[in-house]
């Protein structure tokens, strides 16, 4: 191995040791209560080595951000490329996604912190990153099998993906999450019965 690889393993490995704290701290203390020092303190690294990485604790939480998210999308596809059945793929999606919602990560630092933090990123970059190809891998076998006549599947994504994130932000601040999930799964049983009556 050449010392040039060596460097950039070890960078490797520090980049996802500060990321794999921050990530406990966020969730556990919330992005604002979360100090930069503190971080560095438990990663026993000089605070230059973070700046190294990170121009600032956003771009820290932003990179946080960014592994919770896409090991959620990965969880949703996952269960919805497991279903035969187009309806049974997109019924498995979502609430695949509701139940990221329960998960202390997922909801933390994607559902509420980000609202904040985020905010310009959102606006300037909208959710073509990870969201709306996440929902267009759910939802392609439906539109594509004709079940939905007239239905265009970015439209289709963009609607559904403000009914997630309006899901998501119910159960996040909700005073019994888990009883909130089980409304959410409800709701989402009525809708996807009605639109399938509805089309056959």
């Amino acid at each position: 191995m050449t010392v040039k690889r060596l460097r950039e393993r070890q960078a490797e490995a520090t980049r996802e040791l500060l990321v794999g704290i921050a990530r406990e701290r966020f969730v556990e203390q919330g992005y604002a209560a979360t100090a930069m020092d503190d971080i560095v303190q438990r990663a026993g690294l000089a605070k230059g080595a973070l700046y190294h990485h990170f121009s600032g604790k956003d771009a820290l939480f932003t990179a946080v951000y960014d592994v919770v998210l896409d090991e959620t999308a990965g969880a949703v596809m996952a269960a919805a490329l497991a279903e035969e059945d187009p309806w049974a793929a997109v019924r498995a999606g979502l609430s695949a996604f509701l139940d990221a919602c329960l998960r202390p990560a997922f909801r933390r630092i994607v559902i509420i912190d980000s609202v904040t933090v985020l905010a310009a990123r959102a606006w300037e970059n909208g959710t073509e990153g990870v969201e709306l190809p996440m929902l267009r891998t759910v939802l392609t076998p439906l539109v594509d099998s004709g079940a939905l006549p007239g239905v265009t599947l970015d439209a289709l994504a963009h609607l559904a993906l403000g009914g997630l994130y309006g899901s998501a932000l119910y159960i996040a601040r909700a005073a019994d999450p888990e009883a909130a999930r089980v409304e959410a799964d409800v709701v989402l049983d009525v809708v996807l019965r009605g639109v399938r009556a509805a089309t056959t």
